[in-house]
């Protein structure tokens, strides 16, 4: 009875993380998709601000821009903030304008969605790691897979199926304003109209006093980052080329508490080797619930002339590399967001320049 209960709590575990990394990749890979697709067939233009959409308290900018063949066109931007940098009237902005919707643009140097798209595709690669090599696949997993298929195929049908009578398109394009103008110029305004040269000045200082604080923290995370991926790479790089593998069983398992009370457990595992010697050790891999079991045989990867410190569960190359592999794309990511805070810093024209 324990056993079943113990492996019903594993195999939910291991779905759930599991279906949380397909929606995580599902939806990075979307949004990364949607960049890569703009950024190879937009069309590239400059345009110039001709005032802004307010929203929410965030401000869009509306572009105008003229065509090679001399048509002029308005743009709504698909990115806004409450921040008035680089909104000013009349500024000159380098512009990605895409290809099925000529009032769809944004600057083409923008790449929040690219880098907002590869994190939830790292994280959803990170679950995936987790629930591939944390957790044994077995019989139950399969069983609890198929039921929360069912039971998510179940609500996601009562979420999304109307319960009344269904209307029409003519109707639904109706209800959500898809029929309107996709800029409406009532709307569109100088942001000096909305904004006073105090209050824009106000808040470029507290814009560049937050990247001046955000920068050098981002270049001290990235270099440990790096620094540990390439740490674990130089180690698995020497494992794989040098070390040796034997099997050996999980003899306990070592409790360990983190924060918030949250226990990680650790498999310890005893190797024998050929002359009838063996070593313990502990894998740095640990979780909760537990991933393995007393008397479950792995295969261990270890250095002959420090097999205890060097060892290591050998899950296959590709799943040993993909911790080293998913630092590095954060530590890449930091990057991005550093040179992206660089750019911004970049002083714009000022409101008052532009109003006078």
């Amino acid at each position: 009875m324990f056993d079943l209960i113990f492996q019903g709590t594993q195999a939910y575990n291991q779905v759930g993380l599991f279906f949380g990394a397909l929606f995580f990749v599902g939806l990075g890979g979307l949004l990364l998709g949607n960049a890569i697709y703009a950024q190879l067939h937009g069309i590239r233009t400059p345009g110039t601000i001709a005032g802004v959409v307010e929203s929410g308290g965030n401000y869009f900018p509306v572009y105008r821009y003229t065509l090679p063949d001399g048509q002029t066109h308005l743009a709504k931007s698909n990115v806004g903030s409450s921040s008035t940098s680089g909104k000013e009237t009349g500024r000159t902005v380098p512009l990605l304008v895409s290809a099925h919707d000529l009032n769809d643009a944004q600057p083409a140097n923008n790449y929040v969605f690219d880098i907002i798209g590869l994190v939830l595709f790292v994280l959803g690669i990170g679950l995936a790691y987790i629930a591939l090599t944390a957790y044994p696949i077995t019989k139950m997993t399969w069983i609890m897979a198929i039921g929360l298929s069912v039971y998510l195929a179940e609500r996601g049908y009562r979420a999304f199926m109307p319960r009344g009578p269904r209307v029409s398109l003519a109707e639904w394009r109706q209800q959500r304003h898809l029929d309107q103008p996709a800029i409406d110029l009532a709307d569109v305004k100088p942001i000096e109209s909305l904004v006073s040269s105090t209050q824009a000045a106000q808040a470029q200082q507290k814009q560049a006093r937050n990247s001046r604080l955000a920068m050098p923290l981002l270049v001290i995370f990235a270099v440990i980052l790096f620094a540990v991926g390439g740490y674990q790479s130089l180690t698995l790089s020497r494992l794989e080329s040098a070390g040796l593998r034997a099997q050996g069983e999980v003899v306990r398992l070592k409790q360990e508490s983190g924060s918030g009370g949250h226990s990680t457990y650790y498999p310890v595992v005893r190797v024998r080797l050929s002359n009838n010697s063996y070593f313990e050790f502990k894998d740095s891999i640990g979780s909760n619930p537990p991933g393995y079991r007393r008397g479950d045989q792995v295969t261990v990867l270890y250095l002959a002339n420090d097999p205890q410190r060097s060892a290591m569960i050998d899950r296959g190359v590709y799943w040993n590399w993909a911790i080293p592999v998913v630092v590095f794309l954060f530590g890449g990511i930091a990057v991005l967001i550093l040179v992206s805070l660089r750019r911004s810093r970049q002083s714009p024209l000022p409101l008052s320049t532009v109003a006078g």
